[in-house]
């Protein structure tokens, strides 16, 4: 580097002159960060009530299940799954049906209906006792989502088989706790699906969202049109041949049932629909297109029963027809018709009064602006490709599920989706290239606790080390990262704890039209520090996304020519190697628009560069070396078609290896922005394998935005 980042340097660690980005004042969570804290084991969600009890119960090697008599219909399914739970963990186990008069057997778990209990719905108390284990509630949910609490207490138990004791009483915040998967543009199997049910139940999701119709295909089965099942209509290389019989629906919707979740099938109109007019030769909108529409419903209703289905989601999203308004009072008709409820997108077509709508415009305040009275499910800020895999969980975390604490007559919960709208092969990497699990488990805390505090700044910008909220996000971590290990070894987990770094920001200095994009900068001269301290701030976070920190769009130029630049320290008591996740622009999965893959030995097609100890790190040699670029949007472009590979996100791919010296060390970091719409981002975090080969955190590297601290503080 030249002399004057030196310069540069040396004003970056004037302590005095840099403030931390964050919260001054507090915030506030539904249990107290002491209660987290005193947990012996991570539950996510962390139940509303809990209190730890000194005596707990050692699990034997046989017990019996006890369930009260003509109480069948409401714990069958959460019998079901603790037999499941049980069998995984080698213990034997019977059923016992108690009658009025019989006593319950010690070292047994009961499931009682709480009569002299006034229960929430879906609540249940869980009580451990040296006794045995006894579960109460009043609904068929609250049975099978304490056994899910239990399955997670099971999974941390120690080395004597021990159980805490405890007394936990839970219920949720909102009532639709949801997830989507877009199967219209990429189709996953039903075995596929039913995986991922198990695991969405464990963390108590009670909805999935079944996006099955877009733009390359309807995929639900129609024995009326049996065109729509024919690959010739469908989007070459989009699974033209892959559809969903109606036997594979009602099965899936069965299975979903018995881990308390129920299916909302979405047909999308009359937009995302380009497979529509190539069949039958006439548009959606037009008085043939509804009649066949009309049509579908009621197949889809006749082959699908009330009770399996009871609410039909219409889409009616980002889409423009001469007939709007006659169009969905129409279609929601219809399906009203045959006796079902209607859910739409907002923004979308004008909703009829009763329906339910899905918000998805990205801005925290829109369903405050709303002016329909109808009730609505949040899926602001829940979309699962768009972000970076790290961030979009510090996003989940703190956002107020319907911008409200709990949910009511409206405010009806929350559905966090998956698009992958670029085509995938393989269908496995969907969570991969998308933060599924981590994602769904962030959201599911958010959505089961609810959020006393509406904070979207934190959404985008992690508060201060040492803050209230800053606290909380970093216990949450470290219980997301126990999760990882015990329930997510064999899968795909893109996602390590990085709350604990922080970095000192210099900038945005702007490049001139001559400038390049790798022009390093002086920061004024000495007598004009004081003017550079406005620039300089602390920043908390091994992901930062520097729109968000320096304002938001509004605040950055149009000829898109700033530079950020980051500077942090680390203690190494040796000379040794490390490894880091790290990474520059990341692509939103919805389509390619990119700078795409840097050059050979290059991080950052956009022009930034990482120095440790002031000489530059290598960046990888690459497969595609300055391929996909695309500065510009790539929906419905060839470029869309083709499926991502693991190198072109940072989480994805190998992490690398950075040596360190004997002593402090310097990470400075220069960070370019050059198109209008680049994502604009930043990541850097220590890891390391742990025995099962899966890269987790390195606790043993603490990174600092100063080096002026003791040594014995740079340890966690």
């Amino acid at each position: 580097m030249k002399p004057y980042i030196f310069f540069l340097l040396f004003l970056l660690m004037l302590g005095a002159q840099a403030q931390p980005t964050g919260e001054t004042g507090k915030w506030h969570a539904p249990q107290k960060i002491q209660t987290l804290k005193a947990a012996p084991v991570a539950l996510i969600p962390f139940p509303q009530q809990v209190q730890w009890l000194k005596e707990g119960w050692r699990l034997p090697t046989k017990l019996t299940i006890v369930v009260d008599a003509n109480q069948s219909s409401l714990t069958e399914s959460a019998v079901r799954s603790l037999k499941a739970l049980l069998a995984v963990t080698s213990i034997q186990f019977n059923l016992k049906i108690l009658s009025a008069h019989d006593q319950v057997p010690l070292h047994a778990i009961q499931l009682k209906v709480g009569n002299n209990q006034t229960f929430k719905a879906e609540e249940y108390q869980l009580d451990i006792a040296s006794t045995g284990i006894l579960i109460q509630s009043n609904d068929a949910a609250g049975f099978y989502y304490a056994v899910q609490t239990l399955r997670q207490i099971i999974a941390q138990k120690n080395t004597l088989k021990q159980l805490p004791g405890c007394q936990i009483k839970d219920w949720p915040a909102f009532a639709v706790r949801g997830f989507m998967h877009d199967n219209g543009r990429n189709f996953q199997s039903i075995e596929m699906l039913k995986a991922q049910l198990d695991k969405l139940s464990w963390y108590k999701f009670n909805t999935f969202h079944w996006h099955l119709t877009d733009n390359p295909a309807w995929r639900a089965q129609s024995k009326l049109y049996p065109q729509l099942n024919n690959a010739k209509n469908r989007m070459p290389g989009r699974d033209p041949d892959s559809s969903y019989s109606f036997d594979d629906i009602r099965e899936l919707i069965r299975y979903a049932r018995e881990r308390n979740i129920s299916i909302i099938p979405e047909f999308d109109m009359p937009g995302h629909s380009k497979y529509f007019e190539p069949t039958f030769g006439f548009k959606m909108e037009s008085e043939q297109g509804m009649q066949v529409l009309e049509k579908l419903i009621d197949e889809f209703c006749a082959e699908v029963p009330f009770t399996d289905c009871p609410i039909i989601h219409l889409g009616s999203d980002e889409v423009r027809i001469a007939n709007p308004a006659a169009f969905i009072k129409r279609m929601t008709a219809r399906v009203k018709a045959n006796g079902r409820n209607v859910m739409v997108w907002n923004p979308g077509l004008p909703a009829e009064p009763g329906t339910i709508e899905q918000v998805w415009l990205e801005d925290a305040t829109f369903v405050h602006r709303r002016t329909s009275k109808n009730p609505y499910v949040d899926s602001y800020a829940g979309y699962l490709n768009n972000y970076d895999a790290y961030s979009l969980i510090q996003r989940y975390f703190f956002q107020q599920i319907c911008s409200k604490p709990l949910g009511d007559s409206l405010a009806m919960g929350g559905i966090v989706c998956c698009w992958p709208d670029v085509r995938v092969e393989d269908k496995s990497i969907i969570s991969l290239i998308n933060p599924v699990w981590p994602g769904s488990i962030a959201y599911s805390e958010s959505v089961w606790c609810g959020r006393p505090d509406f904070r979207p700044d934190y959404m985008n910008v992690l508060p201060a080390i040492g803050t209230q909220a800053s606290n909380h996000f970093i216990e949450f971590e470290q219980r997301l990262r126990k999760h990882k290990q015990l329930f997510f070894s064999n899968d795909y987990f893109p996602y390590v704890p990085f709350g604990h770094i922080e970095w000192n920001m210099a900038g945005p200095f702007y490049r001139s039209a001559n400038d390049s994009i790798d022009k390093e900068f002086i920061g004024v001269n000495t007598a004009g520090v004081t003017s550079l301290s406005h620039q300089t701030k602390i920043v908390t976070g091994g992901i930062l996304r520097f729109e968000e920190l320096l304002g938001g769009a509004k605040k950055l130029s149009n000829p898109a020519n700033e530079t950020v630049y980051l500077t942090a320290y680390t203690f190494s008591a040796k000379v040794r190697k490390i490894h880091a996740v790290i990474g520059f622009e990341a692509a939103a999965r919805s389509n390619r628009r990119s700078a795409g893959i840097p050059n050979n030995g290059q991080w950052d097609a956009n022009g930034g560069a990482i120095f440790i100890n002031d000489k530059e790190l290598p960046g990888p040699v690459w497969n595609m070396p300055g391929g996909h670029r695309y500065l510009q949007a790539t929906w419905d472009k060839p470029a869309n078609e083709m499926p991502y590979s693991s190198e072109e996100f940072y989480w994805s791919r190998p992490p690398a290896v950075v040596a360190l010296q004997k002593g402090w060390n310097k990470i400075f970091v220069r960070v370019p922005r050059t198109y209008i719409d680049q994502k604009w981002i930043f990541a850097f975090v220590p890891v390391m394998q742990d025995p099962k080969g899966n890269w987790i955190d390195d606790t043993s590297v603490n990174i600092k935005a100063s080096n002026i601290v003791s040594t014995a503080a740079n340890y966690r």
